[in-house]
């Protein structure tokens, strides 16, 4: 085996700085890394069922839109949003479907953090399981081990929220932050239960459940809950809950904390395009499959209202100020992200989107691979100037003028 001069395994050194650095990674990387994720992270497999393929319809949608101040293509779109997938689902068959950077049909793409509201789905499957007696049970309840801890008081609902009130800097522009060095590097190195007892250390910022402050550390303690309350791991609990009974096309993935250590619940799980729809599609219908209730009635209504106390989202990290990303928001559910009039969001780092809109019956996912804006054209940086890296406003142009057409 060949080995760095420091002795370390070379497959292992290389795999530890690039994941380790993995967030601020230029365009000649991002994109064939997230394709490859599972090569790069410790990951443990959702197994998928018999497959239920979705109808697609004879006559793909084909549209301009205006944004900006222009008109554009679905070309454009893939172009100027460094997408990856592109699928539409109206009334449950797909409209359009396009792949690009690699990706198709049968291969999976990260999902940065739209994996947090597969967490609530599953944190609701365990409460209609019984298994979690209510979302107002302590931290505490299923990990003892953080008596004595700011986490004490913290309750799952404000795990859900976002407002345990617990001190964290998510800033992912600057390594030196919570996120980045205790969080992202230490799963990139594989090191068990480093993130279990960092946030043991953490003071306490905020009362729990008055202030929302996003918070990728939190939701590894769902992880946790969810595993102990379960008696399973986190992906065997997922494949039984939805994989298998929705009918799943492809295998997925959660990344792990160490080699075979824990899922990540809060960060780039692995999921084809037409099954990170039907995500979307298990809340349109009210989480029921084939009839089968598998969260509480009730349950989407609640991660899809903007509920969480105090909303105020910035992407430089700073705790209960408005930075502007949340005028685009009504508010935050259980992981999920509110808009206007009822439609809701998984949303992930670089580009990953799942659109849900009760009122129009319809799912819209765009993957991609937006880069740091270091990285763009100006005329890139121009259109996604107000962005950060998560997508400009012509996403959501495209997506409004989508379900116009499909009226």
């Amino acid at each position: 085996m060949q080995k760095t001069v420091d002795g370390e395994p070379v497959d292992q050194f290389i795999r530890r700085h690039m994941a380790g650095d993995f967030l601020l990674w230029s365009p000649n990387i991002q994109s064939e890394a997230f394709l490859n994720w599972d090569r790069i992270w410790a990951t443990r497999t959702i197994e998928k069922g018999t497959p239920k393929l979705l109808p697609v319809s004879a006559e793909p949608l084909d549209i301009t839109f205006e944004s900006g101040g222009a008109t554009h293509t679905i070309d454009d779109l893939m172009r100027w949003e460094f997408v990856s997938g592109l699928i539409v689902i109206k009334d449950g068959e797909i409209k359009l479907e396009r792949y690009a950077r690699g990706l198709n049909v049968e291969r999976c793409w990260q999902s940065s953090s739209m994996v947090k509201s597969l967490a609530a789905i599953l944190i609701g499957a365990a409460i209609q399981d019984g298994a979690i007696q209510s979302i107002e049970q302590k931290v505490t309840d299923f990990l003892p081990d953080f008596a004595g801890t700011p986490y004490e008081s913290v309750t799952i609902r404000d795990l859900l929220h976002m407002a345990s009130g617990v001190e964290w800097v998510e800033n992912t522009d600057d390594l030196s932050t919570d996120v980045a060095e205790h969080y992202i590097k230490v799963i990139a190195a594989r090191r068990p239960d480093y993130i279990l007892d960092y946030l043991k250390t953490r003071p306490r910022a905020n009362p729990a459940g008055t202030q929302f402050y996003y918070n990728t550390g939190d939701t590894f303690l769902l992880s946790h809950i969810l595993s102990r309350a379960t008696g399973k791991s986190v992906a065997q609990y997922c494949s039984e809950k939805l994989w298998q009974p929705m009918g799943f096309e492809q295998d997925g993935y959660f990344i792990l904390d160490s080699d075979d250590g824990h899922e990540v619940v809060g960060s780039c799980c692995g999921a084809s395009l037409r099954d990170y729809a039907r995500w979307g599609l298990f809340m349109l219908s009210d989480g029921v499959i084939d009839g089968q209730r598998v969260v509480p009635e009730g349950w989407v209504k609640a991660c899809t209202s903007p509920t969480a106390p105090n909303f105020a989202f910035d992407f430089g990290g700073e705790r209960g100020v408005a930075g502007g990303a949340d005028t685009a928001f009504e508010g935050y559910g259980y992981l999920w992200w509110v808009r206007q009039g009822g439609d809701y969001q998984a949303l992930g780092s670089y580009g990953q989107w799942i659109y849900v809109s009760p009122a129009n019956n319809t799912v819209a996912v765009i993957l991609g691979a937006v880069p740091r804006h270091v990285y763009m054209t100006p005329e890139e940086a121009a259109l996604h100037r107000n962005s950060s890296h998560c997508g400009s406003e012509m996403r959501l142009d495209f997506i409004k003028a989508a379900m116009s057409a499909l009226a």
